[in-house]
């Protein structure tokens, strides 16, 4: 099921990309210090480093995400982002190309196989939802028009969950630790309550609420805004989430 996904993720990006002139293309992104320029190499070399990881996972073998960690994919974006418009979208094309191409012929048996990404180990199934996620968060932040309420439903309902789990780990030092949140999803009526060490599903006692759309929700804790998120208790607002993702 994801793989159609992220197959239809693939298709409005590039439909929203392959609009974009060599001016516009150059313009400065939401995300600081990149153009959206940045964004679509970044993306083009993201599915470059999965589809590198895949291939050395079939021989038996294990390669960094990015040659040279995090130093080396700075490196090879920034490099990118000197070519002509054209060949920033045509190699934007290819590499989404290629990686889908390999996920269509992979035996059953590869999918089970681990990689080795930036921070963490996955399997090369997981790598797929992975890519989904980069590519829907990251078409948000070329500021082309497609924004958080345009998520597919389905892409909202795998990531909010995961990303409210990892939320302990990501609120400021500075936010009062005893504070305990409840987030509550008004399209669906799901709520979980989070405090500085833990994520409960469902209802209980909480200091503060916030509530909103799904896409709200997962929107501010990927740090893309809270647009109009509904706070309420004792919070005097929302605490400012790095950008993730």
């Amino acid at each position: 099921m994801e793989l159609d996904q992220v197959r239809d993720s693939n298709a409005r990006l590039l439909a929203t990309v392959s609009g974009l002139d060599g001016s516009e293309l150059r313009d400065a992104s939401p995300l600081p210090g990149w153009s959206r320029a940045h964004v679509v190499v970044h993306l083009a070399r993201n599915a470059d480093a999965q589809l590198r990881m895949i291939d050395a996972a079939l021989r038996g073998e294990s390669v960094e995400q990015y040659p040279g960690g995090e130093q080396g994919r700075a490196r090879e974006i920034e490099q990118g982002v000197t070519a002509d418009a054209e060949s920033i979208v045509a190699g934007l094309a290819s590499s989404m190309a290629a990686l889908e191409q390999r996920w269509a012929t992979l035996p059953e048996q590869a999918w089970e196989l681990e990689t080795v990404t930036l921070r963490f180990r996955r399997t090369v199934r997981e790598g797929i939802a992975a890519r989904w996620r980069e590519v829907e968060i990251h078409h948000v932040d070329l500021g082309c028009g497609y924004g958080p309420a345009a998520w597919p439903v389905e892409f909202v309902g795998v990531f909010l969950e995961r990303s409210i789990a990892r939320l302990p780990s990501r609120l400021p030092a500075a936010q009062e630790p005893s504070l305990r949140w409840r987030l509550v999803d008004r399209d669906t009526m799901r709520s979980w309550r989070v405090d500085g060490t833990s994520v409960q599903a469902g209802a209980g006692a909480a200091d503060a609420e916030v509530s909103g759309a799904g896409w709200q929700l997962l929107a501010w804790l990927v740090g893309r805004g809270d647009y109009g998120l509904e706070v309420v208790g004792e919070a005097e607002g929302l605490p400012d989430l790095a950008v993730y993702g």
